[in-house]
């Protein structure tokens, strides 16, 4: 009879645990997912502009970036980024390929970013594979905002286009990457 009993506090204990773990895995992988869409969108932004509308990307970018990140991107559009996509011409859209969300505790995320960007202006035509930012955001209320941008692209330059059978390409593949 004893041993019935405990067998059945430890089923209960067991299911009640499973239960908070599982909520609880829930709950990460929403904020998990709200890290990555943030990701997502702040990569596209930060790489994506047009010379005709310059004040658009950045405020694209200040919308999702606070802290540190914020007052320097300001400060370097002000003196002289919104001036030299201007003066080349520069049209950029950025495209992610992946997000890892590295790790998440209860106001801080960070997250590694994974864009091609496709470029034209003054220069001519250029694709630009496999560009790399570490992201770290802080909550600000209720939303994810990105607080420094790591380029993790060692100035190695961007990789070269896909290889394969169906893969053509007449870009050229600078040897820095250069993003505003």
């Amino acid at each position: 009879m004893l041993a019935v009993s405990l067998a059945v506090v430890f089923a209960v204990l067991a299911t009640v645990l499973a239960v908070l773990l599982v909520d609880r895995g829930d709950d990460e992988g929403a904020e998990a997912a709200d890290v990555r869409r943030a990701a997502g969108q702040f990569a596209e932004a930060l790489v994506t502009y047009d010379h005709r509308d310059p004040e658009a990307h950045r405020d694209a970018v200040l919308g999702l970036a606070t802290g540190s990140f914020r007052d320097e991107y300001e400060d370097a559009f002000e003196q002289g980024l919104a001036q030299i996509i201007s003066e080349v011409e520069a049209v950029s859209r950025g495209f992610v390929k992946d997000v890892f969300v590295s790790e998440i505790d209860e106001e801080r995320a960070s997250a590694v970013v994974v864009v091609d960007v496709e470029h034209d202006g003054a220069a001519g035509p250029r694709t630009l594979y496999d560009i790399y930012f570490r992201l770290t955001f802080v909550e600000a209320g209720g939303e994810w905002k990105v607080d420094q941008v790591i380029d993790l692209n060692f100035g190695a330059g961007p990789a070269g286009p896909p290889e394969g059978p169906d893969v053509t390409t007449d870009t050229t593949v600078p040897t820095t990457t250069s993003v505003p």
